[in-house]
């Protein structure tokens, strides 16, 4: 009988221990719901351009070692602006504890971002809003990269002749603003070229080329190409290798990839103007955390542009791979 008393008792221990241990279970992850998660949450204009690949590689080494993780969601196409504010709007669920957002279209994404950062700080990164209302932004200065664009196709084409100006997205800030700086530059410094056109790409790469490859036909002639992103600057440059004009037409492009840099090295393209996608998306990260601590940083983060044309090739592909897109 003893012994079945002390079984008995056993069984009962083992109960209270195996439920207090349940409570303790179930309160902790009842905690763990309440607790805002520590995430940063980085949202480019759009995930299939390679371009922004190395922005995440660059949000990822501002993240590593912090107490935060960084999640990359996006829209697949940058023309895409309605998933791209179904993403900020999943993020702030998920209880971000920042956004990082790169607007693919500057006027719809104004409401939406000016409304997340009345609960969670957000930062800009690349491209600009139509109204910021004080919120930092990181990123090339796009205006001054389009004027260094000008002079470098005039004087590719010794002052004088005719220059075609490949767009990409309306309503796209950082790539418009490239564009008014190169036109602005050539009309104030350079009356004897001619600004042909302007066009907008409107989607992707694989609608530059039969963009550029009808205007080199309806426009003969042409002598230079500036272009204001990497879409458009490797779709104008399959157009020009298609019709057996590469290195004929000076091509200026904007941002970096293999193509191009192969394109520099045969001499096929005149310059690149290479932004730092990683260092982009690094110090967009460390100005959120910057913000999370309660600092009060930068309003302006400007991000250096560099020039990598036949010269300086091999040196810049040592240095600068990760802006280089390599």
């Amino acid at each position: 009988m003893a012994r079945t008393w002390v079984a008995i008792g056993i069984l009962l221990l083992s109960a209270a221990l195996f439920s207090a241990g349940l409570v303790r279970k179930f309160a902790t992850l009842r905690h763990s719901e309440t607790v805002p998660r520590k995430i940063i949450t980085v949202i480019p204009k759009g995930v299939e351009n390679p371009w922004w690949n190395q922005v995440r590689l660059g949000a990822l080494a501002g993240a590593a070692g912090t107490p935060y993780r960084m999640v990359w969601t996006g829209p697949e196409l940058e023309s895409d602006h309605m998933r791209q504010i179904t993403c900020i709007e999943d993020a702030l669920t998920r209880n971000s504890a920042a956004l990082v957002i790169a607007p693919n279209d500057s006027k719809a994404l104004i409401r939406p971002v000016l409304r997340a950062m009345k609960s969670t700080p957000c930062v800009i990164i690349d491209s600009p809003l139509g109204k910021m209302n004080g919120l930092p932004l990181v990123g090339t200065d796009n205006s001054a990269a389009g004027e260094l664009g000008a002079r470098l196709a005039a004087r590719a084409i010794g002052g004088h002749g005719r220059i075609l100006v490949v767009n990409h997205l309306r309503n796209s800030e950082s790539t418009e603003e490239r564009a008014r700086g190169f036109i602005e530059t050539i009309r104030n410094l350079y009356p004897a070229i001619e600004i042909v056109e302007s066009p907008f790409g409107e989607s992707s790469l694989r609608n530059v080329r039969p963009l550029v490859t009808d205007l080199l036909i309806r426009h003969p002639g042409i002598d230079a190409i500036f272009t204001v992103n990497l879409d458009t600057s490797e779709g104008a440059y399959r157009a020009l290798l298609n019709e057996g004009l590469a290195g004929k037409v000076r091509l200026i492009a904007f941002d970096s990839s293999a193509l191009l840099l192969d394109g520099v090295r045969r001499g096929n393209v005149e310059a690149i103007i290479a932004q730092n996608p990683f260092e982009i998306g690094r110090r967009g990260v460390l100005r959120a955390l910057e913000m999370l601590e309660g600092k009060a940083g930068e309003t302006v983060t400007p991000i250096p542009v560099f020039v990598v044309n036949r010269s300086n090739l091999d040196e810049m592909i040592r240095s600068e791979p990760a802006a280089l897109g390599l």
